[in-house]
């Protein structure tokens, strides 16, 4: 994902910054080897672990930690996807729950999901020849409210190939939106 406003494979024409948080799943697991199987009380997880695409990646003394920086765009809407690395897709993670504090800065954010979405994949009898495979798309929308920091914290659960649950987490970040 990019902070292109044009690009979005969703099917809505809707503007947008898409911010991309990649979670380093291997090393999470290595750090958090127990995690919590209760996605009511997932496991808290430190900085480190999620990088990000579309956002710059500082730290401010209001929240002392990790803060998103964005710049306020003229759509004023934000989508947050998620993705893991992993050589062989051998881990997925879910974004299930987003939340933001009280400072203003954003609206309330929801999920949305676009069933069925053409994907292309390689033929393996052709590999230049791409067949198209259904999946579908979802994301966290946030409408900006206004300029400043606001805590938001993350939920997303680590799923294996299996789309067995391996844990729980949660992560805790600040957001700096400026004009």
């Amino acid at each position: 994902m990019s902070t292109d406003t044009c690009a979005n494979p969703s099917p809505t024409t809707e503007q947008a910054t898409n911010v991309l948080l990649i979670v380093d799943a291997e090393t999470l697991l290595t750090r958090y080897p127990q995690p919590s199987l209760d996605p009511l009380h997932p496991t808290v997880i430190e900085d480190g672990f999620i990088f990000t695409f579309g956002a710059a990646q500082g730290t401010t003394p209001a929240t002392k930690g990790t803060c998103l920086e964005l710049a306020a765009n003229a759509a004023k809407t934000f989508h947050l996807r998620g993705r893991t690395v992993g050589l062989h897709a051998e881990h997925s993670v879910v974004f299930y729950d987003l939340s933001v504090g009280s400072a203003g800065v954003f609206a309330k954010p929801h999920l949305v999901v676009h069933n069925g979405q053409t994907l292309p994949a390689p033929n393996p009898d052709t590999p230049t020849e791409p067949i198209a495979v259904k999946a579908d798309d979802y994301y966290w929308h946030c409408q900006q409210l206004s300029t400043g920091i606001e805590q938001c914290e993350l939920s997303f659960m680590l799923v294996n190939s299996n789309c067995e649950t391996l844990g729980y987490f949660s992560w805790t970040v600040g957001v700096k939106l400026s004009a």
